[in-house]
């Protein structure tokens, strides 16, 4: 039985073991009006039509929707349903897809750009005080938009108690130990927040009552965790104290500041038990300067090189293709120069997008980047890179994620990166050439025609012989350690 609730807080996520942190927070912060509430979770497999048909059957007085570039076609097609079947139903939305350039502010009662909190919770309750709309307030239009200021962390309620315990043993929890991000990367939407700390002596205790639940796994949805160092230092020794074996910690962090006090404590930590995210980006130095990155790229590569080899964590790095001023050949460069430095476990390539709100899009025409206005908002040309030249990076990028990242061919990869002379980014687009011509795609690729062309490739391309590759890409399938 469906359970009716005057608020109801929608979450899309991406895939069902996700949990929605924004919608627990704002139900958190609702105050008085939060036994008034419930959460709606679902994920990109449900249609408009059955979200509408689930929200309204809780009958609902004021729905609020967290909007983010995976799941904003969805929230707006049901909120043109909602409109139809139940127009009496107030609609609010924030969330990062949420800009003041927004393109579609009529289908909402409320918008609001930046954290919603605080703002959500005066909705409500001016909303609730109104017996409906014969009080001569229209329901929608014109839509109200709103640009609170950043929300206070130190008032803040945190909202983990709300993470059921089937959220803790099936799903992704995850957590936050500030707001905001102190750097201006143009192509981020948290440029210029400002950072703000969730002070200690409220995150620790209650950290410490998911640790006393069972949780052992720990996604931090910090944009920069160790900013500042010191308060990320704290939180890491919170866990040291408490370690076990099934500890997980997931962690993004700036490669270009790293500290040595912090870097030593990261490596005090056992195998496998953190997980960074490293956004490298780039490795040129004018086009880190030029998006707002540091210069000093030289150190951001000893910085990778120690966290890959003077650690036991899980380093994956992220590099952009597509920059204002990077052309192939230095995008090549730097791609070569981190796998032969540093050789983290994963390196995910991903085409620039060019995401609303950003300085990025602002300064769009004037880079010479021209992008997608449909999410993800993909960079299509850029002031170095035409659309067939992004097109074969794109390529080269999945080659590198079905080949290398998935570590299915460990026996087959360690041969191809010992002929390759350093140069990998060729390597593998001359590999992703081969399948592409061979397939006339590069979605849908079996796991059988996938060694197939890499068993070619190294007997055409590298010059290993037939029977060396044949054995090299039977062990691989077989399951054999290298």
């Amino acid at each position: 039985m469906t359970t009716p609730a005057d608020i109801l807080l929608v979450a899309i996520n991406a895939r069902y073991s996700h949990c929605s942190y924004a919608v627990r927070s704002l139900q958190a912060n609702l105050g008085a009006l939060s036994a008034s509430s419930a959460l709606l979770e679902t994920d990109l497999d449900i249609q408009p039509f059955q979200l509408a048909s689930q929200i309204a059957a809780r009958r609902p007085r004021v729905v609020s929707f967290t909007a983010y570039l995976w799941n904003i076609r969805i929230i707006e097609n049901t909120a043109q349903i909602l409109r139809t079947i139940a127009p009496n139903i107030r609609l609010s939305i924030g969330g990062p897809e949420i800009t003041p350039d927004y393109a579609r502010p009529e289908l909402f009662d409320a918008l609001t750009v930046g954290e919603g909190e605080t703002t959500l919770r005066d909705l409500c309750e001016r909303w609730l005080k109104k017996a409906g709309p014969t009080d001569g307030e229209p329901l929608w239009h014109p839509p109200t938009i709103l640009t609170p200021d950043p929300e206070d962390t130190a008032r803040l309620e945190l909202p983990y108690a709300l993470y059921t315990d089937t959220d803790l043993t099936q799903r992704t929890i995850y957590v936050e130990a500030s707001r905001g991000c102190p750097y201006r990367c143009t192509y981020c939407t948290s440029a210029d927040t400002g950072l703000r700390l969730i002070p200690l002596d409220r995150l620790l205790p209650a950290l410490d009552v998911l640790w006393q639940r069972g949780l052992r796994r720990f996604k931090f949805l910090d944009r920069t965790f160790n900013a500042p160092e010191k308060h990320a230092s704290d939180i890491l020794d919170f866990f040291l104290a408490r370690i076990t074996h099934d500890t997980r910690l997931h962690f993004e962090i700036n490669p270009d500041h790293l500290n040595a006090a912090f870097a030593a404590k990261i490596a005090t930590f056992p195998q496998n038990t953190l997980h960074l995210e490293t956004g490298v980006q780039t490795l040129n130095p004018r086009v880190a300067g030029l998006i707002g990155r540091s210069a000093d790229t030289a150190t951001t590569l000893a910085n990778m090189r120690f966290l890959t080899h003077d650690t036991r964590a899980t380093v994956h790095a992220d590099l952009i293709f597509g920059l204002p001023g990077e052309d192939e050949a230095s995008f090549a460069h730097g791609f070569n120069a981190l796998v032969t430095a540093c050789n983290p476990p994963e390196v995910q390539v991903n085409l620039l997008k060019v995401l609303p709100g950003t300085r990025l899009a602002r300064d769009a025409e004037r880079l010479g980047l021209a992008f997608n206005r449909e999410p993800p908002y993909e960079v299509l040309r850029s002031d170095t890179l035409d659309f067939a030249s992004l097109t074969g990076i794109q390529c080269f990028a999945r080659c590198w994620e079905l080949v290398h990242n998935r570590n299915r061919f460990p026996h087959a990869v360690q041969a191809l990166h010992a002929a390759c002379n350093g140069e990998y980014y060729w390597s593998y687009k001359t590999l992703a050439s081969r399948i592409q011509n061979e397939e006339g795609k590069f979605f849908a690729i079996s796991l059988p025609h996938l060694a197939r062309h890499l068993r070619d490739h190294l007997i055409v391309t590298v010059g290993i012989s037939e029977a060396e590759a044949d054995r090299l890409i039977e062990a691989d399938l077989n399951g054999a350690k290298p």
